[in-house]
């Protein structure tokens, strides 16, 4: 590969899946040297970052150049936490480092607060970031809920002028595994069908009786009033829903994608934004 061109392409969903797809056919390699600039997204750096834990090696030819890839990277590989400092504007959170179950939930707690004050420093209101980050955590504690492993887990954010992302992911089961344990969704065929339903009110492992599975309901209801472009990817699918108050029964996209363990959740928020806008 010595003297040979490197290719830029930004670090956007279409790029992660297509790398994805390269990785596992073994094909990637032979792509030439390949280098991940920034797109202003923060949600397809982790979907990469991710992919590369799981499949060692098949990325070498690829250099990511955007910083906050490395504090995936530290974060995956160290457990360490960023983006808690003054003046962090971005950061992740390894959930290996957090137990919700004992009391020590101190770190956690200190870095939902400063993503929510480096939130609103950005413009957006503190109703609306309040209504983001109570869904954090219910989608925080769904991984530890519902992955099979949240010592994989990872939650991050990103702010800039009026916007917030922030992304849960980890390396578990996945929504169709994690669904088909309740009686009510066995029948499910794949993966497509299986982000459909966890996407609507109630839907987990447990019995809606249990009051489990709102965490998504949450996030629609608070961005009832604003436009949001929220990707789900598990499994060999991803489902997108974006435009003003995003919903199931709004602008979705359902597509086949080469297959990604677990699950990530990628939501940006972007008041006043054009739902033209592609993420």
């Amino acid at each position: 590969m010595e003297g040979s061109t490197t290719r830029e392409l930004a670090a956007t969903f279409d790029v992660a899946d297509d790398l994805l797809w390269q990785a596992i056919a073994g094909r990637l390699l032979s792509q030439g040297r390949l280098a991940i600039v920034r797109s202003g997204r923060i949600g397809p750096l982790v979907e990469m970052g991710m992919a590369h834990k799981a499949l060692p090696g098949a990325y070498d030819f690829v250099t990511f150049e955007p910083p906050f890839f490395r504090q995936i990277v530290v974060a995956l590989e160290k457990g360490q936490i960023t983006g808690a400092g003054a003046q962090d504007h971005a950061g992740v959170f390894p959930l290996r480092c957090h137990d919700p179950a004992a009391d020590g939930t101190l770190l956690w707690d200190q870095w939902v607060k400063h993503a929510e004050n480096a939130a609103i420093a950005t413009g957006l209101s503190r109703t609306l970031v309040a209504g983001l980050l109570g869904a954090l955590g219910e989608l925080q504690d769904n991984v530890f809920d519902h992955s099979g492993r949240p010592e994989t887990g990872l939650v991050a954010y990103a702010v800039g002028r009026n916007t917030f992302e922030f992304v849960v992911a980890d390396a578990g089961i996945g929504v169709l595994a994690s669904l088909r344990q309740n009686p009510e969704f066995a029948a499910l065929r794949d993966s497509g069908e299986a982000l459909r339903a966890a996407a609507s009110d109630g839907a987990s492992r447990y019995a809606r009786s249990t009051g489990h599975g709102y965490g998504i309901s949450r996030l629609f209801r608070a961005l009832a009033q604003d436009y949001a472009d929220l990707r789900f990817r598990s499994g060999d699918y991803a489902l997108r829903l974006c435009g003003d108050a995003p919903s199931l029964t709004g602008h979705v996209e359902l597509a086949q994608k080469a297959r990604l363990g677990g699950l990530t959740i990628s939501v940006r928020c972007a008041p006043g934004e054009s739902p033209s806008r592609q993420g």
